[in-house]
């Protein structure tokens, strides 16, 4: 209680003090404290030129920044991130790149990640949750659609719970590859792709996302989406099993109803798929 009490009395000093200096002391304290990064003073508006945001699942998704008041927030943004040791061992989202005159700084954002989730080859900050969220709500063409993690990684599991018997049976290693899902993998993060892999270890243990490797794993499910708005979500996976040598296709169709998602899978390889996704 006494440390407690200790600490509110310094807090409310400080608080206090903050009311009899100028801006500049302000400033320093704020600095001092670790409330703003010195290292992002030089990303100030009159020194940015642009800032250019890439997709790095998408190479085609890539957005520049030239509004003096987009690239004032995300100064401001910036400023209050922290040093960082480790960067997180999650793939990254985005491929940020500052650019100064002649000089361009590159950073990769994770979306979501708890620490060392904006870096690159020679520094790593972490920005918080709240920072996190403000970087997304300004950059509102990256935002997710409607219940978009809800509704595609349970289209994936359903199909997992279909073969979880033949996949763990006899144990096989299962890729999912979403590489080729472009429609929506301005979408995916890295944060999300890991919550998905957890849950589904619980149905497969054995499981991970294809990253330019298929060819190393038994099993792979291929994503394609056909479709998605607020109201149906359409989808085909291919699911490939090299090692007992089966290719299944399943049509994935879900429609918003009373504002949840009812999912439905078809059998494996029904003998008329355009009528699967025929609006009824």
């Amino acid at each position: 209680m006494k440390k407690t009490k200790k600490a509110v009395a310094v807090v409310a000093t400080i608080l206090i003090s903050l009311n009899f200096v100028g801006c500049n002391t302000i400033d320093n304290l704020q600095k001092k404290l670790g409330f703003k990064n010195e290292y992002f003073e030089k990303f100030q508006t009159q020194n940015i030129d642009q800032i250019s945001i890439q997709s790095v699942r998408d190479p085609a998704f890539k957005f520049i920044v030239t509004e003096s008041k987009a690239i004032e927030d995300m100064y401001k943004l910036l400023y209050s991130s922290k040093e960082s040791e480790n960067k997180t061992e999650l793939s990254p989202d985005y491929i940020f790149e500052f650019n100064m005159g002649d000089k361009v700084e590159k950073f990769n954002y994770i979306v979501g990640a708890h620490e060392g989730n904006f870096y690159n080859d020679t520094n790593i900050f972490t920005v918080s949750s709240r920072v996190d969220e403000g970087i997304m709500k300004n950059l509102s063409f990256i935002r997710k659609p409607r219940d978009f993690e809800y509704i595609y990684y349970n289209s994936i599991s359903n199909v997992l719970n279909l073969k979880k018997k033949e996949f763990t049976e006899t144990p096989h290693k299962v890729g999912i590859d979403i590489q080729g899902d472009v429609d929506c993998l301005k979408y995916v993060f890295s944060t999300d792709i890991e919550a998905f892999l957890k849950k589904a270890r619980k149905t497969i243990p054995d499981i991970e996302l294809v990253n330019n490797n298929a060819s190393e794993f038994d099993v792979v499910l291929t994503v394609k989406n056909k479709g998605y708005d607020s109201s149906t979500y359409k989808s085909k996976i291919s699911v490939d099993n090299k090692k007992d040598k089966i290719q299944e296709d399943y049509y994935i169709k879900a429609k918003n109803e009373f504002r949840e998602w009812n999912i439905v899978t078809s059998e494996a390889n029904i003998s008329k798929p355009n009528e699967w996704y025929e609006e009824e």
